[in-house]
């Protein structure tokens, strides 16, 4: 083949390239399928003989104004827009596939065909937008088998043409990709292999890295793409080989490889004995993993390869990066055990991912935390992170019998499938956790006791006094307990704010506190909340038959943060309905010192100032550190305040506080009254009086501590947002915002006037990437997401943890950013899940439904203070259910049925 063939004219890069020459591992000009199997040819994996015709010749054929105005008219279309997305797609490839190659192009490809020599080749796409770790297009474009020589060009012109399919089109505007991609063509020998399928070197269904999974049938492996056949698929222990499971399908048809007259490819019945026999041995099986594992080493990522056998050897057709598994924890753990994390972000109801800054400062806060009572040499990093998520390591303290227990139970609080995921985890690979003997756990837990003695010396007589005089004195004082709250969480503030310097600042902001700080300081004035939750468990046990009295007086709380936060906004509500301008003024999305102008606007804004003197430093989803506060941008406010106007009532909060007030009053009453029997009878009354006190009284804490600390959380974003808008103005970062996608070195480094290279699009991009993902609420260190499925539930019903009684039936609103969105009177809010921003459309909602959370996250507690059914920890509600749809929720069985669909 000459030199003067295999370049284009227009420059040096080459038309056609060999599998194996070094120009064939530039992913830019064969594309990824191309360089993939470049890179296994290179480093001595079987592949079938090929070539690339590259990107250069793809220009070759797409370089002329006619092509060049059909594929540019694609940009800006909805993605959406699947008619018009056709229309435009067609057109493009009629185009193309009316364009001929150049000389050059057929001579490169006539004189690779001649070198190989083969009856029939395989010609596919590879583009430069596919098989990467981001974004894999599996599937997008041609594919062409048993091509005879001669059309072999015909099939690569299809192929490039291909690059501009239907679906091609569509994925690159949903996944912003510029259609200014190109397309290369590989074209191999055709093998006939007597078994083909698919491996994946991670399992696909439960993200387990160690779990290899196979597909195979005979013939060819288009059978098992293109859905064909009930393929058998295996799962082997990657590590051990050890075959965990061999299920065999039906096996009914094979494609094989046309003649070499006939060309194409054939569809061959296969014979019932070898439908119900194994395609693959374990031996087989081995073997093929121990290829799998080697090509997934050499990628750094797991791969999904499409596999034949040929005369009994394992040859590779194609190898991509799976691009659906949620990443594994990093760092890594420095220990050959499994780790078990749960994620931090269920914890606190909003699992979203959080830009990398952010995820800075959460690993330090936590894992300085940690580092006050855990060994210096343990090499236990509590935090951790996989998809701009933390993660929290219960690996040592599920190791400590004692202290599983409480761990179990705390997840089950959280998200009961998880906990059940948790407990069957245990069981299954209890010696891979590497659990603590009952001595040795108990050693671990009095060391790291006596290293967090220090904190707990000052905190502990507080707290132990608090908590008995709770139970001996009654409730404590909430109104004092609120104001310490808050002087509290002020001065943690101003403290970030007292060093001079940006710089100072921001290193406080990181450096200044933890959580063991933070905890030592508030625990010890809120143990009122603890002895209120074992009031509530003994009330329970006592009256197992009395669940709705008990239920009832968990209701209606003058002093809750929440409730005091949702009675001031329907006040302010109340006060916009007394003046006609200024709910015109709200509709019109008007500014406060518009809506201070009009006729009765000084009132209304001077009460909603006062809301955000109490309230403007909480946010929606205020874990998110880059969010804007409220009193920063009050959007979602004002919108509450006037979807409660045209839908509410005046009064309204005030009279359902007073109704959930006299119900608690009266079910107090009953389980007294049940109490006051037999010999004993007047002294048993008296103490659950003194319970119920004890329990009413201290429940309406459980909202303080966030209260105090967020105020602390508003000023650390303040500090980190005038740092990037110091940075941007001084041309370090294009925007402000870019300043949430640096790390916390990074930043610290711009500040002292380093210079630094950061590629934010990329790190914005990844991000992106990451929150499409759903969080799983539990995670292995081999990425396994451990669960339990729920059998018992009826037909076509979602399930998930009940967290707040009764049944509503009622039409679905979708909502997953309530700054956006209101919720009107009586429809059901299915949420990803919610925090203290979301509260104001409690005030309109008949029922709740959340993809996170467990009875004590803020949603369930909210929707049991309003008395409103809801199921949390519903996987994919909102994207299962759709807004208008009419469903029927149990939030005594945790079940959400579809009542239509239409």
């Amino acid at each position: 083949m000459t030199k003067r063939r295999m370049q284009s004219d227009s420059d040096e890069r080459p038309l056609v390239t060999i599998l194996g020459d070094a120009d064939s591992l530039s992913h830019d000009l064969v594309g990824g399928k191309g360089a993939n199997l470049a890179r296994l040819v290179e480093v001595g994996f079987t592949v079938p003989a090929g070539f690339c015709v590259t990107t250069a010749a793809y220009r070759t054929l797409i370089d002329t104004p006619t092509v060049r105005a059909a594929i540019h008219e694609l940009d800006g279309l909805d993605p959406t827009d699947m008619e018009q997305i056709s229309d435009n797609s067609a057109t493009v490839r009629a185009r193309i596939e009316a364009q001929s190659f150049p000389d050059a192009v057929r001579d490169a490809v006539e004189d690779a065909l001649n070198d190989i020599d083969a009856v029939a080749y395989a010609v596919r796409s590879s583009a430069t937008a596919e098989d990467l770790p981001s974004a894999s297009f599996a599937g997008q474009h041609e594919t062409f088998l048993g091509v005879s020589p001669d059309d072999v060009l015909t099939n690569v012109r299809a192929c490039m043409a291909s690059l501009f399919t239907d679906r091609a089109v569509s994925y690159r505007l949903r996944n912003d990709i510029s259609h200014d991609v190109a397309l290369a063509v590989v074209v191999q020998e055709m093998v006939s292999p007597d078994v083909a399928g698919v491996l994946f070197t991670a399992d696909p269904l439960t993200g387990n890295r160690r779990v290899a999974s196979v597909d195979a049938n005979y013939g060819l492996g288009e059978s098992i793409v293109v859905g064909e056949v009930a393929a058998d698929n295996a799962r082997i222990d990657r590590l051990s080989g050890e075959i965990l499971s061999y299920d065999i399908g039906e096996k009914s048809l094979a494609i094989r490889a046309g003649g070499a007259k006939s060309g194409g490819t054939e569809r061959v019945s296969i014979s019932s004995e070898k439908r119900t026999a194994r395609a693959l041995s374990d031996s087989q099986l081995r073997a093929l993993v121990r290829v799998g594992n080697a090509v997934a080493e050499e990628f750094d990522s797991p791969q999904d390869i499409e596999w034949a056998l040929v005369d009994g050897k394992f040859i590779a057709l194609q190898s991509r990066p799976i691009t659906t598994l949620f990443p594994v924890p990093s760092p890594p753990p420095t220990d050959e055990s499994l780790h078990v994390y749960l994620s931090f972000g269920h914890q606190q109801a909003m699992a979203e991912a959080l830009p990398p800054l952010v995820v800075d400062f959460w690993r330090g806060f936590l894992n300085n935390g940690a580092a006050r009572v855990l060994p210096a040499d343990a090499g236990i990093r509590i935090a951790t992170e996989a998809a701009d998520r933390i993660y929290i390591d219960l690996t040592p303290m599920v190791r400590i019998a004692p202290v599983r227990r409480l761990i179990l139970h705390a997840v089950s609080a959280l998200s009961e499938p998880a906990a059940d995921g948790l407990v069957a985890l245990l069981e299954r690979r209890r010696a891979d956790i590497s659990p603590r003997s009952r001595r040795d756990g108990l050693l671990a837990l009095a060391r790291t006791v006596r290293r967090g003695f220090p904190l707990l010396r000052s905190a502990a007589p507080r707290a132990t006094l608090r908590f008995v005089r709770s139970f001996v004195l009654g409730p404590p004082n909430l109104g004092a307990d609120r104001a310490w709250v808050e002087t509290w969480g002020r001065n943690l503030a101003a403290s970030i704010r007292r060093p001079d310097s940006r710089a100072e600042r921001v290193r406080r902001a990181f450096n200044e506190f933890d959580i063991l700080l933070v905890l030592s300081d508030v625990l010890p004035r809120m143990t009122s909340l603890p002895a209120a939750i074992v009031a509530g468990k003994l009330l329970r046990r006592w009256f197992p038959d009395m669940a709705y009295e008990i239920d009832a007086i968990g209701k209606g709380f003058e002093f809750e943060v929440v409730t005091q936060m949702n009675q001031q906004l329907g006040e302010l509500a109340d006060i916009a309905r007394e003046h006609p301008a200024v709910i015109d003024g709200l509709a019109d999305g008007a500014s406060m010192a518009s809506i201070e102008d009009e006729p009765g606007g000084e009132e209304f804004v001077t009460a909603f100032e006062a809301f955000l003197d109490e309230f403007g430093h909480r946010a929606t989803g205020e874990i998110d550190l880059s969010r804007p506060r409220w009193h920063t941008n009050p959007t979602s406010l004002l919108r509450t305040i006037r979807s409660n106007v045209e839908h509410g009532s005046a009064g309204g909060h005030r009279t359902h506080l007073s109704e959930l007030q006299r119900r608690a009053e009266t079910a107090a009453a009953r389980l007294e009254s049940r109490a006051d029997h037999g010999l004993f009878g007047s002294i048993r009354q008296t103490v659950v009086r003194r319970l119920i006190r004890t329990y009413r009284g201290g429940i309406q804490l459980r909202e303080y501590p966030k209260q105090g600390v967020s105020h602390l959380f508003a000023t650390i974003h303040d500090v980190l947002s005038e740092a990037g808008e110091w940075l941007a103005a001084e041309n370090v970062l294009d925007q402000p915002d870019d300043v949430w996608y640096l790390r916390k070195p990074e930043l610290l480094a711009l500040l002292s006037g380093d210079e630094m290279a950061v590629d934010v699009t990329t790190r914005r991009q990844a991000h992106e990437r990451y929150a499409a993902m759903v969080a799983p609420p539990l995670l292995t260190s081999e990425g396994e997401q451990p669960s339990q499925s729920d059998d018992d539930r009826p037909e076509g019903a979602l399930s998930g943890t009940p967290v707040s009684a009764g049944v509503v039936e009622g039409h679905a609103r979708v909502v997953r950013d309530p700054a956006k969105a209101t919720i009107e009177t009586g429809e059901i809010l299915v949420a990803p899940s919610t925090d203290p921003g979301w509260t104001p459309l409690f005030l309109n909602a008949a029922g709740l439904v959340m993809e996170v959370g467990g009875r004590m996250t803020h949603g369930a507690l909210v929707a049991r203070e309003y008395g409103i059914p809801a199921v949390a920890s519903v996987p994919d509600a909102t994207t299962t259910i759709r807004t208008g749809e009419r469903i029927r929720v149990d939030g005594k069985r945790g079940i959400v049925e579809r009542i239509d669909r239409e």
